[in-house]
């Protein structure tokens, strides 16, 4: 016998047995024989001659709520739903909280994938049995059929919160957050299942994840140590030991976890690259240099050696120093983003434009999301006269990010320099400066448009104010000094004209 069944069998049989369907006559004594009869074919599988008892039973005790729960469920068991659903409906009718009845009526609504339906229908279970873990995860399953996380995750928590045991459905809220990236609240729910099964190794690396996430890098080192203490240290950890405590202003502590984990390993990439990166933040490049050397002598088929060579020589102004570190293994990493890029880069900065654009070319067909690589893409058909292509990733880049002021700036500085489209060039400068009102190259965009729009007067209080953010520009300076001497002659040819 089913829960439902079972559940409304002893309710009838009660009802029957107190006397509550006493009747005047014997007919409700003969429903119950049916009703029995019914319960008995049921179990035996028999459906349907089990309807023909129940129906029997109805004929006799037509407001017997529970009698028409059973032949609902005989129905539904032969397939015949929406007969079912008609004598749940009676059956609510004669008793709206006969929670058999709308239990039953949920399973068909799911099984109909009417979930609107279903998910009245289970709110109304809930309301008559709060504490029914099953009915609020059916809500919550329900809820993220809808895509509502945020639903189904209070949901899966308020089940856990009626019983503790129900830890499934808080490891489901976690997912859920996770995924939609919200994190502040995966946090919360990963402390609760932390409190369960506080030595989770899984658990503790997500709770790990999510505090460095939330920016709390102190209770991200207390977790790491725990993980130590649970796991053993580990390169691994003594990594992320070092990155927190460089986030902590803590640098020579950082550097002590890396040293220590080379005392285990001198050679080991990912301890050598950290190693590296941070003595190349702390302006120690002649050690980083030495270890840097160690990563290409010892693993000459990782990228990341030849990168931080050419890292060095960029930051050290020292663009063809990259070029001569990355060319002569580009085609051994041509599927790296990085070393495509840097070269792309330094080779637009030695102002070799059509290399730079082989390499971003590249680059952009590894990572089409790059961004930064778009914008470098654009400015160089911009200096080549490729307008096509450069008004291309221009509008592309808009397009991707309404928010992007450097796309609209440059975009607005191009039309302008080729006195094409200047009304859209306008309003594309009034966007860059929206978002960005004390960018001095956006100012100074802007006032050069409406110098080009003849607007001295504007173009004045636009330069001026971005001189003002970025005093000793060349490009601004040279700006201002040719809106005065242009301003001046138009005047001069005003007073001129005004004379004659």
């Amino acid at each position: 016998m089913t829960k439902i069944l079972a559940k409304t069998f002893n309710k009838l049989l009660f009802a029957y047995l107190v006397g509550i369907l006493a009747a005047e006559n014997n007919n409700k004594e003969l429903a119950l024989n049916h009703f029995m009869q019914g319960e008995f074919l049921m179990n035996q599988g028999n459906y349907a001659l089990a309807i023909l008892e129940f129906q029997d039973a109805i004929d006799l005790d037509p407001n017997a709520s529970t009698i028409h729960v059973s032949i609902a469920d005989g129905y539904r068991r032969i397939g015949k739903l929406s007969k079912a659903e008609d004598h749940l409906g009676i059956a609510l009718e004669l008793d709206s909280e006969e929670e058999e009845a709308l239990e039953m009526l949920g399973q068909i609504f799911l099984t109909q994938k009417r979930y609107q339906e279903a998910k009245k229908t289970y709110q109304d279970l809930s309301d008559l049995d709060p504490n029914n873990v099953d009915y609020i995860y059916t809500l919550a399953d329900l809820a993220r059929i809808d895509r509502d996380w945020d639903l189904a995750i209070d949901y899966y928590v308020q089940g856990y919160e009626i019983n503790s045991l129900a830890v499934a459905g808080l490891e489901q809220a976690l997912q859920i957050a996770l995924t939609i990236s919200n994190f502040n609240r995966a946090q919360e729910i990963c402390s609760l299942l932390l409190q369960e099964n506080p030595t989770n190794i899984d658990l503790l690396e997500t709770m790990k994840d999510l505090t460095l996430f939330n920016g709390n890098y102190e209770e991200s080192l207390k977790i790491l140590k725990k993980i130590e203490e649970i796991n053993g240290e580990s390169n691994e950890t003594l990594i992320q030991k070092s990155a927190l405590y460089e986030e902590l202003n803590q640098p020579e502590l950082a550097l002590e976890m890396i040293y220590n984990a080379l005392e285990d390993d001198s050679v080991n990439i990912d301890v050598l690259h950290r190693l590296v990166t941070l003595l190349m933040s702390q302006d120690k490049n002649e050690d980083a240099i030495l270890y840097n050397q160690k990563i290409i002598d010892y693993h000459p088929n990782d990228s990341r050696g030849f990168i931080n060579t050419a890292v060095m020589a960029m930051s050290g102004k020292k663009p063809e120093e990259a070029i001569f570190a990355l060319s002569p293994h580009s085609e051994k990493f041509s599927e790296d983003f990085t070393i495509q890029y840097l070269l792309g880069t330094a080779y637009y900065q030695i102002k070799d434009y059509e290399k730079s654009k082989i390499y971003l070319s590249n680059a952009l067909i590894i990572y089409p999301q790059s961004r930064n690589t778009k914008h470098n893409l654009a400015l160089i058909y911009d200096s080549t006269g490729d307008w096509e292509e450069s008004d291309k990733l221009y509008v592309d880049l808009i397009a991707s990010d309404t928010t992007d002021a450097q796309a609209y700036n440059n975009y607005a500085y191009s039309l302008v320099e080729r006195d094409k489209d200047i009304d859209f060039a306008l309003e594309l400068a009034q966007n860059a400066i929206k978002i960005e009102p004390k960018s001095a190259a956006y100012l100074d965009t802007i006032g050069w448009i409406y110098f080009k729009m003849d607007m001295y007067d504007e173009a004045l209080r636009y330069i001026r104010e971005s001189l003002s953010i970025d005093s000793n520009n060349p490009t601004i300076q040279g700006h201002l000094d040719m809106i005065i001497k242009n301003k001046t002659k138009f005047n001069s040819s005003k007073i001129e004209q005004a004379e004659n």
